[in-house]
């Protein structure tokens, strides 16, 4: 890369990072910047072993490896942890032949909880699916381990099975006087107030907003990911991992930070399920608030260097911008620093404005673009070389699927089996929504159709365009070099994540140092291997005729999905 490209590429890259720390139209007048932190290339691994894109085998076996590993602490945050096939937790007579991928996970929880070195050990989930009534997971029902329990005399929940396998740590730092340790334990973060949950049965509760934030944390490593940690996504539920090593530069210590700050909110659970309706105190949600602000916003953060200077070479390949999202609800307001939603808007609104023409690649697992999100992606296509590309779930791998039913049941269909089976339909008929304007900028729409496999991965990708001689597929990343931006976290941009959900992404924005490629490459397959199983949505029959029942459906997930 000669001198004027690689200042042009640095000055880009300068540009997105000031825009997503805040400093771009989204943010309000009282936002304050956000804080970053500078990679170097060892600061990032790959749970695969190499560059290809890790699979969901690949994660379940990192993370149980390194969790048994574990020298220090284990700091887990998601929506939920699987339940296991009810073997007892710890008992090694059982034959590894009766495990499910989640009894690995949790046996791999409780040797942990056994070793003497680890000082700390933190689990936060949300508070109304952790305590969801599921059935025990075998390897048959692989696919559905959290389903709600259907009758079955066999059921548990989430946070009973979590906190009996953290057991022997519990134990120990109670006879160590360090009960009062309040960064240990299992904690459930309750989004909604009470009246609400009260109003709402299980897992109609869900439906209003969780605790959506995955990020895994041992000693100095973090995997920020999409992906539960339930069999699914061990085994057939592709999503997308980003690993940390070394520190990261801090973001590893930062987002330890961030679950002891949440953790400070949550209820910390003991078995009693009666503690999860005393959370609902005003004052306390500031004090989050407050300290999140303090967490998120660095004010003595120095300018970044002046990239038209051809001698002020970084010596690092990457800047992480961490965000967060917390619904307006929980305070009547929003928080008072630069969000998710706005750091992503603001990114990509840099993007379009650079005197580079760029193209964008966005994947939702649930696919619900908001008018504002739709209108800014297409303006990617009214610029000269450039084009939005979006990839979402199809009909064969969205995992809306209603179960299978016996004749019985089938003759016995109610209002809410109805409304199950509509949904399919529903979700199809906002992908063709979202197809028109999209296509209409010279874009495509990409449907992930995959036998026996579920589509949960979500990210962004900002590309430089290339003069790439290959025209029929121009929806894939064919130079590496060319990524100067991607978002990786548990966001799906759509109406939930920026209104009901509490979600956490990373934006990492790539200087044009040629050491960066392998980190690209590996982004960039994250990419063309979900593009290798989609087909395009314009290829694709849509029902135009479209019943009245689903058109209510649809209206419904306009606003909840």
């Amino acid at each position: 890369m000669n001198d004027c490209l690689a200042m042009a590429r640095r000055q880009i890259a300068r540009q997105l990072v000031l825009a997503a720390c805040g400093g771009g139209c989204s943010s309000s007048p009282q936002s304050h910047s956000l804080r970053r932190f500078a990679l170097h290339d060892h600061h990032f691994g790959n749970i695969s072993g190499g560059n290809l894109s890790a699979t969901p085998s690949d994660f379940h076996s990192y993370l149980c490896r390194k969790i048994r590993h574990a020298q220090e602490r284990v700091i887990l945050a998601s929506l939920y942890i699987g339940v296991g096939s009810g073997i007892q937790v710890g008992d090694i007579s059982t034959s590894k032949d009766h495990y499910c991928k989640e009894d690995e996970f949790l046996q791999s929880l409780h040797f942990a909880a056994s070793n003497e070195k680890i000082q700390q050990m933190q689990i936060i989930l949300d508070a109304n699916r952790a305590m969801r009534k599921v059935s025990f997971t075998n390897k048959r029902n692989a696919g559905q381990s959290h389903d709600s329990n259907q009758g079955s005399s066999m059921s548990t929940n989430s946070a009973d099975t979590v906190l009996s396998t953290l057991q022997p740590f519990l134990e120990r730092i109670g006879r160590d006087d360090l009960s009062n340790d309040s960064s240990n334990g299992l904690f459930l973060f309750p989004v909604n107030d009470q009246r609400l949950c009260t109003i709402l049965p299980s897992p109609l509760d869900e439906v209003a907003g969780v605790f959506h934030i995955k990020a895994y944390l041992v000693d100095d490593e973090l995997i920020l990911s999409g992906a539960n940690l339930s069999e699914e996504y061990f085994s057939n539920r592709l999503d997308r991992y980003m690993l940390f090593t070394d520190g990261g530069g801090g973001l590893v210590d930062f987002y330890a930070e961030l679950c002891d700050e949440l953790c400070s909110y949550a209820i910390k659970y003991d078995g009693q399920s009666s503690l999860l309706f005393t959370q609902n105190n005003r004052t306390r949600k500031q004090q989050l608030e407050s300290s999140l602000t303090r967490l998120f916003v660095d004010e003595s953060q120095t300018m970044l260097p002046d990239s038209c200077n051809k001698y002020d070479v970084p010596d690092h390949v990457a800047y992480a911008i961490p965000t967060f999202q917390m619904p307006t609800s929980f305070l009547g307001r929003p928080f008072q620093f630069q969000s998710d939603t706005d750091a992503c808007r603001d990114l990509l609104l840099a993007a379009v404005e650079s005197e580079q023409n760029m193209s964008v690649r966005l994947s939702s697992a649930y696919l619900n673009l908001t008018p504002r999100l739709r209108s800014l992606l297409t303006l990617f296509g009214n610029k000269r070389g450039g084009a939005p590309y979006v990839l979402t779930a199809g009909a064969m791998s969205h995992g809306f699927a209603p179960k299978k039913q016996t004749q019985s049941q089938r003759n016995t269909v109610g209002i809410v089996d109805r409304i199950k089976s509509s949904i399919p339909e529903a979700f199809l008929t906002l992908v063709k929504e979202a197809s028109q304007s999209i296509i209409a900028c010279g874009g495509k729409v990409l449907l992930y159709e995959r036998p026996g496999w579920t589509f949960h991965a979500k990210g962004v990708w900002i590309t430089a365009t290339a003069n790439d001689p290959d025209t029929t597929r121009r929806e894939l990343i064919h130079d590496p070099t060319t990524i100067v931006s991607t978002i990786i976290g548990s966001g799906n941009y759509g109406a939930r994540s920026e209104d009901l959900d509490v979600e956490s992404n990373c934006i990492i924005v790539f200087n044009e140092q040629s050491k960066t490629e392998p980190i690209q490459q590996s982004v960039a397959n994250d990419w063309n291997n979900m593009c290798k199983h989609s087909a395009v949505s314009g290829d694709l029959d849509f029902r135009d005729d479209v019943d009245k029942l689903t058109t209510i459906v649809v209206q419904f997930m306009r606003k909840f999905l």
